[in-house]
Parts: structure tokens; sequence; C-alpha cells
């Protein structure tokens, strides 16, 4: 099958193949969750990192040099840039790798540009199994970037073990917009672009606002950078690094494996029920009701419970 032999190769560390896995699961392929039983095993050994924040923070330009810090300590990394989508062709726009042409080079560099696909949240869809993916292939760190959000796109803290959120000066009213939604998930937060005016201003904002987050044993670290010049890089580098020590160190990593352990065995049964559903509403007896509901001579909703216990065979009153 050839699948199989895409897989296997996968295991060989063909970058080829992780590339055309990776596909296969964002274009939500009929062997996605095939793939996904199969690279699973192999997963929950990188560190996944979230770098988010509003736009026109710089976060591009950060995780670059971020990658250059793993690297320079050796670790293998992959990275996730999420995009706005094209309207026209509905992939990443002006995806990020443009930005890290440097990375093709390096073999134990692996990225990848998504597109939201209108997804809120700031990030894309299949980001969960992409992840996983570029994790089970033996990468030590996965850097997630988000495409740039606000106070109710905050998607990566499902994802991410050590969640950093770049702001800059000169934000203003969005700072205190910000304050209420995503700041609130920072394990690490960054001021970035610390040689433009305001920028310990934006600091003391951010002082002030972890007085007001509920009482917790990790007290985030405020990085300075500048992501252009270099500076603040290692010190950002190392603040990760803590952060993800206290995770180990506390037990509270083993607790989010478990979480999300529970939260990926909930989504493929989802998806497996999708697929029965899909497949099961191609049958002529629910074309026939789709058809009466088009036309008007059925009630939506009742055709809905005739398909539900006629053909799918499921009495909604027996599970309640």
């Amino acid at each position: 099958m050839e699948l199989e032999k895409l897989i296997e190769r996968f295991w060989q560390k063909d970058r080829q193949a992780l590339s055309k896995l990776i596909t296969i699961v964002e274009n939500n392929s009929p062997y996605m969750l095939d793939v996904m039983k199969a690279v699973y095993p192999m997963t929950g050994k990188a560190h996944i990192l979230g770098v988010t924040g509003p736009p026109g923070a710089g976060k591009s330009t950060l995780v670059d040099k971020l990658i250059k810090a793993f690297r320079n300590e050796g670790h293998k990394v992959g990275v996730l840039c999420v995009d706005p989508s094209s309207i026209y062709s509905g992939g990443a726009f002006l995806g990020d790798r443009i930005r890290m042409q440097w990375a093709y080079e390096d073999d134990d560099v692996y990225l990848r540009s998504m597109a939201t696909r209108g997804e809120l949240g700031g990030l894309a869809p299949r980001a969960s199994e992409i992840i996983k993916i570029m994790d089970a292939f033996g990468k030590d760190v996965v850097i997630v970037e988000t495409v740039g959000v606000g106070q109710m796109e905050a998607d990566i803290i499902r994802y991410a073990d050590t969640k950093v959120v770049v702001s800059v000066p000169g934000l203003g009213d969005q700072m205190q917009a910000l304050k209420g939604g995503i700041l609130e998930i920072a394990d690490v937060f960054v001021v970035n672009k610390a040689d433009t005016n305001g920028a310990l201003e934006v600091v003391d904002d951010l002082k002030m606002m972890l007085h007001l987050r509920k009482e917790s044993d990790w007290k985030p670290e405020i990085v300075l950078t500048e992501a252009l010049n270099n500076k603040g890089t290692t010190e950002l580098y190392q603040a990760i690094q803590t952060h993800k020590n206290y995770l180990n160190e506390s037990g509270t990593a083993a607790l989010m494996s478990q979480t999300r352990r529970e939260h990926t065995c909930l989504y493929a049964m989802k998806e497996t029920i999708k697929k029965y559903i899909d497949h099961k509403m191609e049958i002529e007896e629910a074309k026939l009701i789709q058809k009466k509901v088009r036309e008007g001579g059925l009630n939506p909703y009742q055709g809905a419970n005739e398909i539900i216990n006629n053909i799918l065979k499921i009495n909604i009153r027996e599970g309640e």
C-alpha cells in the first residue's frame, strides 16, 4: 500500500515523506486518521512552543532568531507558521517561510507554512495533528507561530507547553484589550522592539497585569528583545528553558499530557463518527429525505430526526 511505504520512509527520516504526510492531514484526506494512528506512538517527546501576539509585533523575526538559538544548542527544530488565507487560493498569504530561507539549508530544521482557512483562534485546521507529526519525526522542539491574534483568539493554549506572548510599544488601546484576553495565557512575556519609545511603560503595564492574574506557582518572566538586532534572544531562550524545567519538575507536564491524550481520543472519535455520517448521507434513503427538506416538504428538524433514527439507527432519547 502506498501509505505504508510513505510511513516507512517517514520512519527513515525522509523529509519528503514528512511533507507528504502533513499534506495528507492538512487536506483532510480519508487516510488522515490512518496516518495519525501510525505516528502517535512516537509523539510526546517534543517541547511545543507557542508564539502569539498582535499583528506587527515582530513574531516572525523573533521566531527566526529562536530557531537559531535552539539550533546553537543542538536541538532539532520543527516550525509551523500560521498565516492568513489568500482570498483567491485559500493558501497561506505571504508565508513566513520567505523570511526564513536560511532554514532550508539546515536538515535539522523543518519549516511549514499553513493558512488559517477562515479558522478563528489564530491557528489552522489540523494544527494539532501536524505538531504531532513533527514530534514523531524526531524534532526536539516544535515552534508554532500563530497568525496575529486578539482577545478571543488563543487556541494555542490547547497545544503549546510554553506560551510566549509578544507585545510591542505603541499598542495603546490594543494593550487594554489584550489584558483581558491572550495575555492571561502567557508563560513568558516578550516586549519586542525594546529600542523604541514606550517599551518600559509596556513592561510596567505587564507587571501591573500580573498582579491581577490568579495565584499560580509560576510567575511569567518579562523579556525585553530587539529581534531585528538579535538582542534579548538568549535571555528569551533561557526563560523558555526555565519554564520547561518548571513543567517537568512540578508535574504539570504530565498532567498536560494526560489532558491532551483525552482530547485526542475525543477528537478521533468525532472524526470517525463524522466520516460514518458522511458515508450514510450518500445512501438513497437519506438523499430522499434531504430532497424533501430542500423542497420544503419536510421540516428540517424532523428530517434530521428521521435520518438519525432510521438511517443512522441512533435513538437520541436513549442516549440522553
